[in-house]
């Protein structure tokens, strides 16, 4: 059984951080954790998460979108 609203914020979480994605080309992993509302651990699962699929890596912290050199 899963608390009431998981889903829901777990849905949210996935379409704040791909708008953050594709609205800005570096992005902080504090301003992504401030923009889900969740801690900078959170934010970090979520980006390694969306590197999957998206041509994003990480560097001191910073989200950069873009090629994956």
């Amino acid at each position: 059984m899963h608390k009431p609203g998981h889903r829901g914020r777990m849905r949210d979480h996935a379409v704040i951080l791909l708008r953050l994605l594709e609205e800005h080309k570096r992005i902080s992993l504090v301003r992504i954790a401030e923009e889900l509302g969740s801690s900078e651990q959170t934010a970090r699962r979520w980006v390694d998460s969306y590197s999957c699929v998206l041509p994003i890596r990480m560097e001191k912290g910073i989200v950069i979108v873009g090629d994956t050199e």
